[in-house]
């Protein structure tokens, strides 16, 4: 099916959970061919860091970051927006209509090639009790992939909620989905090393200077088991000699925004 084609039949999709929901307006729209989405006044668009093997030299897959603007232009951070929802509902929509997107655009500038990583918020998980991957296996499945060709990622929050991402992982690892953590501090890591899943890669994101410290400290997982991503540095752009687009509708297909240490791999 035409990605055109396939937007269109998710707009149609999320007129309906608008109705039923009370969302606000919501939905795909296509620019310079790439795929947008608004979500109320806000508008979202995708960039990409390349995931590489273990030689560093071919690209196995890619991973997927969020470009979130305000109704005057002005650059959010994706936290930011999560934090001003009270409704789970819509916190729930707008986390699966952004990996939607990142999906979409996956399609549309690699045709599909390789392994996709989707970030799954935390406020999502905590927000739902069963069936974890079950509705987005259904997006994938419209969008011609399987869910063995992608790896969800998400970030714990605290000890309370272990639980809870537990039965989430395997959720989704039951699914066919490899699963995957964000750790950004100490704190992440003790709930890592407390939590009774393993993941299947753990993105680490840290400050280049405080690299040293990290990885002299105590904490002391069974990473051999684990597929480390990359240390991420705390930002990176690509290509230094182009600034991000002013709007989603600026994006051309040439400008790549990388992140940290400008590829991840495995």
């Amino acid at each position: 099916m035409p990605l055109t084609v396939l937007m269109n039949y998710f707009n149609e999709q999320l007129q309906l959970s608008a109705r039923t929901l009370s969302l606000p307006e919501i939905g795909f729209y296509k620019a310079s061919n790439l795929f947008g989405a608004r979500f109320g006044s806000l508008t979202f668009g995708s960039y990409f860091s390349k995931i590489l093997a273990p030689d560093g030299k071919h690209i196995i897959g890619h991973a997927s970051e969020t470009l979130v603007r305000s109704a005057l232009g002005k650059e959010l951070l994706l936290d930011e927006v999560y934090a001003s929802l009270e409704d789970p509902a819509h916190i729930v929509q707008l986390d699966r209509l952004v990996r939607t997107l990142h999906s979409l655009n996956y399609l549309q500038r690699f045709s599909g090639n390789g392994i996709l990583a989707l970030s799954v918020h935390p406020r999502h998980i905590i927000s739902i009790s069963s069936d974890y991957g079950k509705v987005f296996e259904a997006i994938l499945s419209d969008c011609g992939l399987g869910p063995e060709r992608v790896l969800l990622h998400t970030r714990l929050l605290n000890g309370t909620s272990l639980p809870h991402f537990s039965l989430a992982l395997q959720g989704y690892r039951s699914r066919g989905y490899q699963v995957g953590l964000n750790v950004y501090s100490q704190q992440d890591l003790d709930l890592l090393s407390n939590l009774d899943v393993e993941p299947d890669a753990v993105f680490i994101h840290v400050p280049e200077h405080e690299q040293p410290a990290f990885e002299q400290s105590e904490w002391d997982p069974p990473l051999n088991s684990l597929k480390i991503f990359a240390k991420a540095k705390h930002f990176l752009v690509a290509n230094e000699e182009e600034p991000p687009p002013a709007s989603v509708g600026e994006f051309d297909g040439s400008l790549v925004r990388y992140r940290p240490s400008a590829a991840l791999s495995i």
